[in-house]
């Protein structure tokens, strides 16, 4: 238990309004906000160019910059390249308050024979200048979405291949690898372990083509054994799949 002094608690009573005051100015800060429909892009052979609607849902004018980069995944982070095989039209808007943009996406080269291809599409706000008399931030708005191209073999599907291992510090970790030609998007991650105890990830991740990802998972007590059987329970791409495992 922590105690104050006199002399503490009259500063800690001096220095409270001022953390008040500087919370209440955080919360007058601005930022533009938009949306975009639909929040997936999916380009193929067949379809080469696929229209976004952005609409600005603040009040006030924002300007809109948008690019399109190469995604890549290694050792489990996300990697992203400038790149023109994938361009957007126009690449730079400003919308006034209650308009929509019409953004168009379009492939310029040749889809893959075998695997999907992965875009990440960045819109960045560039706010205006504050005015002179502005007290408080701005904040730009920055969202992506992601961007597939199917394979010309039409084959996008992922093939996903659990591990289980401990941790230096007795959490579980669960590695998916793709070794399918389209991504895997996971989400409801649940792990059932023997003694009836479920432990669950709330985050949804893409597993692109060749890659991997690991999920860190605390058991609590008593730490898992080598060779405890496992059961994951987990929504790929919509659809629900489970697997039996050990771990290692």
């Amino acid at each position: 238990m922590i105690t104050l002094s006199a002399r503490q608690a009259a500063c800690c009573s001096l220095v409270l309004p001022f953390v008040v005051v500087a919370l209440l100015l955080v919360t007058q800060a601005q930022a533009g906000s938009f949306t975009v429909t639909p929040t997936r892009v999916a380009l193929s052979g067949q379809h080469e160019v696929v229209a976004l609607r952005v609409r600005n849902t603040g009040p006030e004018e924002t300007a809109v910059q948008v690019e399109l980069m190469v995604w890549r995944q290694e050792n489990g982070e996300a990697h992203h390249t400038p790149s023109r095989e994938v361009l957007a039209t126009p690449p730079i808007f400003t919308l006034a308050p209650g308009q929509t943009q019409v953004l168009r996406v379009g492939l310029r080269r040749p889809p893959d024979r075998t695997n999907e291809l992965s875009y990440r599409l960045f819109l960045q706000e560039l706010p205006p200048p504050a005015p002179d008399d502005f007290q408080g931030l701005r904040m730009a708005l920055r969202t992506s979405l992601p961007v597939f191209v199917a394979p010309a073999s039409g084959d996008a599907t992922p093939e996903l291949a659990w591990r289980a291992t401990r941790g230096g510090r007795g959490e579980l970790r669960l590695r998916a690898r793709n070794s399918g030609h389209g991504h895997g998007q996971v989400s409801g991650l649940r792990v059932r372990l023997p003694d009836g105890r479920t432990l669950q990830s709330p985050d949804h991740s893409y597993v692109l083509p060749g890659a991997e990802q690991t999920w860190a998972l605390s058991p609590g007590r008593p730490l898992l054994a080598a060779g405890t059987e496992l059961v994951i329970t987990t929504s790929v791409n919509g659809q629900e799949t489970t697997s039996r495992l050990q771990v290692e």
